[in-house]
């Protein structure tokens, strides 16, 4: 269990150091796109192509970090105000549904980067990069919603809100 923990922890770190690096690299852009603009003598080619990667990955990773916390498809006010029978039900059929969008997301994520064959414009760089991010963090997600539908099966309360691996 100490490796699973220790997985669990690195996937949260990942995440959350990803998407902060992610964001602030998008600002620093802004910051050299106002600079360029009032600066004539400096250009700034490619600009775009790396918004777009640093966006997808920021989204995407934002994404996984919610859903490894069980907070991106909850509303804990409904979820309290049911009888403790329905709330079950309702946690089970939840976690069934998250699965299947993680899979999807995993699944048609993988099939679109294999059939994609892009290359950027100006970077000439392969669109991969980019893509991987959607059957990546699908991927992940798939196992967290499995650890989540397994809990809900056997009637395990989720503490805080936590959709962690390990509870």
């Amino acid at each position: 269990m100490g490796a699973v923990r220790a997985l669990d922890h690195l996937v949260g770190q990942l995440c959350k150091w990803g998407a902060v690096t992610c964001l602030s690299g998008l600002f620093v852009l802004l910051l050299v796109a106002v600079i360029v603009r009032m600066v004539p003598a400096l250009s700034f080619s490619g600009y775009d192509e790396i918004v777009e990667l640093l966006f997808a990955w920021m989204v995407f990773l934002g994404a996984l970090a919610l859903w490894r916390e069980g907070t991106l498809y909850r509303v804990t006010v409904i979820e309290t105000a049911l009888p403790l029978a329905t709330r079950r039900m309702v946690r089970v059929f939840t976690r069934a549904l998250m699965l299947m969008v993680a899979l999807v997301m995993a699944v048609m994520g993988h099939a679109f980067v294999r059939d994609a064959g892009e290359i950027t414009p100006f970077l000439g760089l392969d669109k991969t990069y980019w893509y991987v991010a959607v059957p990546l963090t699908g991927a992940i997600m798939s196992v967290y919603a499995i650890a989540g539908l397994w809990r809900a099966l056997r009637g395990i309360e989720d503490e805080a809100g936590g959709g962690t691996i390990i509870g």
